[in-house]
C-alpha cells in the first residue's frame, strides 16, 4: 500500500489493523479520523475536488464527481477506474436522459432526478482485479429499480424493485453487498438475495421475512462471514441497547408466521461493521477489532433518511456497554462511516 505524504508511516501501521472513521463534512470532502487519538489525519478526497463519496470496499472508494460521473479509486495508491455513464443503464421499463451536469430525466416519470440523490454500494476483491458497483436514485418511499455493473461492463443492468403480484417483495429500505451477492430488504421487510455474477441477476431463493415483533425500533440487516442474515435493532430515541436476531430454524413456514426470528446474544466472536453490513473476524490484540461488538453510526444504509441523527459508537454485546467518542463534534457532518482497510 502506498503511503501518502500527508499520512505518516506510524499512522499507516495503525490504520492497517484497526477500525478508523470516515467523516463526511457538509461542506464536502472525506476526512480520515483516528478514534484512539482523537485527531483527523487527512482528507481522502483531496485529489478530487467537488466529488462525493458514495461507498467503499477497503481502500477502494466509489465516488461521484462534479459532472455526475461515477468512478472507483484506491485512495492510497490513487489508481482510478472510470465507470459507465449513469444514463447507460439498460432497463426493461425506462431509459434515462442526462439534463446538464446534475440532473437526469427518466422517460416514465416527469420529475427530474438529481445527482444529489445518487447512492451506491461497492465491492472490490482482495487483489483489486474484480469489482461490483450498485447504484440507485434515493427517492424516499419510491424506489423503482437499481443498476449494477461489473468489471468489463460498458453499461449498467437494471434490477426492478417491484413485483406485480406480491407487494411484500416490492421496494427498498436497505441493501448489503458482499462479493457477488446483493441482499435487498424490501419496504415490507422481506429479504431478497441476488446473484450478480452472471450477465444479469438471478434470485438465489424465495424472499424471506425478517420481521421483528417491535415496530418502533430502528433496524438493519447484516450478513455474517458464513452468509447468515441477521436483523439488528436499536432504540431510536436513546440508543441505549442493541438486539440481534436470526431466522428461527424451528419455524417450517416463515411466510405464514408474524415473527419468524429468534434473538441471539453473540456474534460468535466476530465484529459487525454495520455501515458495511457484514461481520469481520475480530481479534483486538492482532487486528484491533473488538469481538462481539457492533461498530455503529446509523441505520438504513445506503439510503440517506432525513431525521436519523448520527450516533458514532461501539457497542459490546457481552458487557452491553457503549464506547462513544465525546471529543468528536458531529454537528458539521453529513455522515460518518467506520472504515477498515482491506475489508
Amino acid at each position: 500500500m502506498k503511503v501518502p505524504s500527508s499520512l505518516s508511516s506510524a499512522s499507516m501501521a495503525k490504520l492497517s489493523n484497526s477500525p478508523w472513521l470516515m467523516l463526511l463534512p457538509k461542506d464536502g470532502g472525506c476526512m480520515l479520523y483516528n478514534p484512539r487519538e482523537g485527531k483527523i489525519e487527512r482528507n481522502l478526497l483531496e485529489d478530487f475536488p467537488g466529488s462525493r463519496y458514495l461507498a467503499n470496499s477497503g481502500n477502494w472508494f466509489l465516488v461521484l464527481d462534479s459532472g455526475s460521473n461515477l468512478f472507483i479509486t484506491d485512495v492510497f495508491s490513487k489508481e482510478t477506474i472510470h465507470l459507465p455513464s449513469l444514463e447507460s443503464i439498460r432497463s426493461r421499463i425506462c431509459t434515462i436522459k442526462r439534463i446538464g451536469d446534475r440532473g437526469f430525466l427518466r422517460l416514465d416519470i416527469t420529475n427530474i432526478l438529481s445527482c444529489d440523490d445518487v447512492r451506491g454500494l461497492l465491492w472490490v476483491d482482495e487483489g483489486g482485479k474484480d469489482y461490483v458497483v450498485v447504484w440507485f436514485f434515493d427517492r424516499e418511499y419510491d424506489h423503482d429499480y437499481i443498476g449494477f455493473c461489473k468489471k468489463g461492463d460498458t453499461h449498467y443492468t437494471d434490477i426492478p424493485l417491484f413485483y406485480p403480484d406480491n407487494h411484500w417483495f416490492k421496494g427498498l429500505s436497505e441493501m448489503v453487498l458482499t462479493g457477488y451477492r446483493l441482499y435487498i430488504t424490501t419496504s415490507r421487510r422481506f429479504v431478497r438475495v441476488l446473484d450478480l455474477s452472471g450477465s444479469s441477476f438471478k434470485e438465489c431463493a424465495k424472499p424471506f421475512p425478517m420481521l421483528s415483533r417491535y415496530e418502533l425500533c430502528d433496524s438493519s440487516i447484516a450478513v455474517t462471514t458464513s452468509g447468515e442474515v441477521l436483523l439488528v435493532e436499536s432504540d431510536p430515541w436513546d440508543r441505549c441497547w442493541f438486539r440481534l436476531y436470526k431466522k428461527d430454524p424451528d419455524i417450517e413456514d416463515p411466510d405464514s408466521s408474524c415473527h419468524a426470528l429468534v434473538e441471539v446474544d453473540s456474534l460468535g466472536g466476530e465484529a459487525l461493521l454495520l455501515d458495511l453490513g457484514f461481520t469481520v473476524p475480530a481479534n483486538y490484540t492482532t487486528l484491533g477489532v473488538e469481538p462481539d461488538s457492533i461498530y455503529f453510526t446509523r441505520h438504513y444504509r445506503p439510503s440517506h433518511w432525513s431525521g436519523r441523527d448520527l450516533d458514532i459508537c461501539v457497542y459490546n454485546l457481552a458487557s452491553k456497554s457503549f464506547n462513544r467518542f465525546s471529543d468528536l463534534d458531529v454537528t458539521g457532518l453529513m455522515d460518518a462511516r467506520w472504515f477498515l482497510p482491506g475489508i
